[in-house]
């Protein structure tokens, strides 16, 4: 299995170094859209809210509610409304590994008094195929948490979902959901915030930028070569020596320095990706 892998890893950056007609420069990042985005609603006028989505509209801001990122317990029935994003990463199946970040908007919901909206950014395996089942599917990962408050104009942030884009591709999916919730465990009794999108603006969608990224390659020319090696050993000072910042790339085990251990992963790399 092993040597499947690594000789698809070869072939994926071979077919990618060649495409780029021999320049020597990494693959620009990709700016992925989604394949499908909307509103999923539990509770309320449209059914039990139960943790089971009753209703679905795949449009933003086609009403109030639509980009609603919602959680209200108190008083009533209850309802909540979760907004997923879809994405394709079927081009990446076979890339050794990804940086990947997510860019977006929320806006904070426009009542007084309200506490802080606590929105959960969630990934889990995709199938680009928009069904209620989004609402809950999993298993998940957690990319991160945005405190939305009251009143809060349109705000981008910027998070790393490399991590989650990874460890899906290496599960097998080739299809990421990313999904907006506030989180289940809040005290509040109503909770709000907004993802700040228009249907008719595509460019307002939450992107995923997606870079392909070989270990051990130092210059960013998807290989890894004496070039690399030259500038590795520079950076081979022995365990418990803090790493510089710029030979953090070359620790492979994390442990804040540049060791024989990360030798050992160099020449793996090498063998994997050299030219």
């Amino acid at each position: 299995m092993l040597h499947r892998r690594n000789s698809r890893n070869r072939a994926w950056i071979m077919a990618a170094v060649g495409a780029m007609a021999g320049a020597q420069s990494a693959l620009p990042a990709q700016d992925l859209r989604p394949r499908g985005d909307g509103t999923l609603v539990d509770g309320s006028v449209f059914g039990v809210f139960d943790g089971t989505a009753d209703a679905a509209d795949w449009t933003f801001n086609e009403s109030s509610y639509e980009g609603a990122i919602t959680l209200t317990t108190d008083p009533g029935p209850g309802v909540e409304h979760r907004v997923v994003c879809e994405y394709d990463l079927s081009a990446f199946a076979a890339a050794p590994s990804i940086d990947a970040h997510l860019t977006f908007k929320l806006r904070g919901v426009a009542r007084f008094p309200a506490d802080a909206a606590e929105v959960q950014i969630i990934a889990y395996p995709a199938d680009l195929n928009e069904t209620l089942s989004d609402f809950s599917a999993g298993p998940t990962i957690l990319v991160a948490t945005r405190f939305i408050q009251p009143f809060q104009s349109a705000t981008s942030y910027m998070v790393d979902a490399g991590g989650a884009v990874n460890q899906l591709l290496q599960g097998g999916t080739t299809a990421i959901g990313i999904r907006f919730q506030i989180n289940p465990d809040t005290a509040s009794g109503a909770s709000q915030a907004f993802v700040d999108v228009l249907d008719a603006e595509p460019g307002t969608k939450p992107v995923l930028s997606v870079t392909v990224v070989v270990p051990g390659d130092s210059d960013g020319d998807l290989d890894v070569d004496l070039d690399d090696y030259r500038v590795f050993t520079s950076c081979l000072r022995g365990p418990d020596i803090p790493a510089t910042t710029a030979c953090r790339r070359f620790d492979f085990d994390a442990d804040s320095d540049v060791d024989l251990r990360d030798a050992g992963r160099f020449d793996r790399y090498h063998s994997l990706y050299g030219r």
